[in-house]
């Protein structure tokens, strides 16, 4: 199972700020994101969300006007 949870960095030792239940000394793998970067991370998302989200709109044109579609520029 995987979680996300906050930390923060100090000493060489990742702390975190909430409860985990992990075993001592278990090993675990860390996807370091600067909380600087979630705000971002979670515009492309909603972004890259939006564009799927063509394939079921019902528009035919989508493969002949992607540029419109993905760039917004009228062609």
């Amino acid at each position: 199972m995987s979680e996300t949870i906050n930390a923060i960095y100090e000493d060489g030792i990742f702390r975190p700020l909430q409860d985990v239940k992990l075993r001592d000394r278990q090993r675990v793998r860390l996807e370091i994101i600067p909380e600087d970067e979630v705000a971002l991370l979670k515009s492309q998302k909603k972004a890259l969300v939006e564009l799927a989200g063509i394939g079921s709109s019902g528009l035919t044109d989508v493969a002949r006007e992607h540029d419109r579609y993905i760039y917004q520029k009228e062609s």
